[in-house]
Formats: C-alpha cells, sequence, structure tokens
C-alpha cells in the first residue's frame, strides 16, 4: 500500500513540474523555473525520510539527503542572486558535506562522522575567509583549526562521560 503512495506522490510530482515548465516554455505563466530546486528539497527530504523509514540503517541516506538538501537551499539562493557569485563561494560545498558528515556522527554516534564534519567545516571557514574575504586572512586558518582540535577535545570529553 506504501509503494502505491509513493507513486502516486511522484507521479504527481512529475505531472506538476511538467505542466509547469510547458506552461512555462508557452509563456503563459512567469518564473517557474526559477523554482527547480524544490525537486532537490522534495529528494533530500524523501531520503532522510527513508532513513528514518528502514529504522535507521543506512547512513548513506542520512548523508545524501542532507547534503541534497542543503544544496537545494544553496540554489535556491543562488537563483535569486546570482550565480557568478559560485566563483566565491565555492567553498560552499565542503561546508555542506561537512554539515553533512556532522549529521550524519550526531545521529549515528560515530566519532569518524563527526570528525570529518567538523574538518570540511574548518575546511570551508578557511577557503571562505582566504578566497572570499581577503587572502591577507591565511592565518585564521591556524585558529578555525585550533578551534576545530578544541571542539574535538570536548566532544572527546563528552563521550567518555
Amino acid at each position: 500500500m506504501q509503494q502505491k503512495r509513493t507513486l502516486l506522490f511522484l507521479a504527481l510530482i512529475f505531472i506538476f513540474a511538467g505542466t509547469g515548465l510547458t506552461m512555462e516554455n508557452l509563456k503563459l505563466i512567469a518564473g517557474f523555473s526559477v523554482h527547480w530546486p524544490v525537486c532537490l528539497l522534495v529528494l533530500g527530504a524523501g531520503l532522510i525520510l527513508l532513513f528514518y523509514h528502514r529504522n535507521k540503517i543506512d547512513e548513506v541516506l542520512i548523508w545524501l539527503g542532507s547534503f541534497i538538501f542543503l544544496l537545494g537551499l544553496f540554489f535556491y539562493y543562488l537563483n535569486f542572486t546570482s550565480w557568478h557569485d559560485l566563483a566565491f563561494l565555492w567553498p560552499v560545498f565542503l561546508g555542506l558535506a561537512g554539515f553533512s558528515f556532522l549529521a550524519v556522527g550526531l545521529i549515528r554516534r560515530n566519532r569518524i562522522f563527526t570528525y570529518l564534519g567538523i574538518i570540511f567545516i574548518s575546511l570551508f571557514l578557511t577557503f571562505t575567509l582566504v578566497f572570499t574575504v581577503s587572502k591577507d586572512l591565511w592565518p585564521m586558518s591556524f585558529v578555525v583549526f585550533g578551534v576545530c582540535l578544541l571542539i574535538i577535545e570536548i566532544y572527546n570529553k563528552t563521550i567518555e562521560t
């Protein structure tokens, strides 16, 4: 029964998307294609729900679901600002991967995923400071790295107690 509901939901999404895009191509409506990241948001949320539906067995589902969902939010931001900003905002992809690893680490209580999340987020912060704000801020990467080590130390102490 649940598989039939899933197929019905997917069918309705495709019918809605196809109708909206066709109407925009025929100049009957405007601005529909700006909202294409909704597909990523729905896919990401669906993968996260599938993770919980399968009794939290597969970490890949939570990582991929959270990454695709966050990617959809980022692409929405770019749709309403400028895609030319991507030349400076490329470190965001490292941050998205970091937050996805962190989500897996916190849900599964797995240190490796938490450490990977912290490392990717620190790389995101460092590259954002250096390439987006100012190249003179590269020494701040030492500060970011030190803060990450402190977070790991605090995390280790909370797990041990």
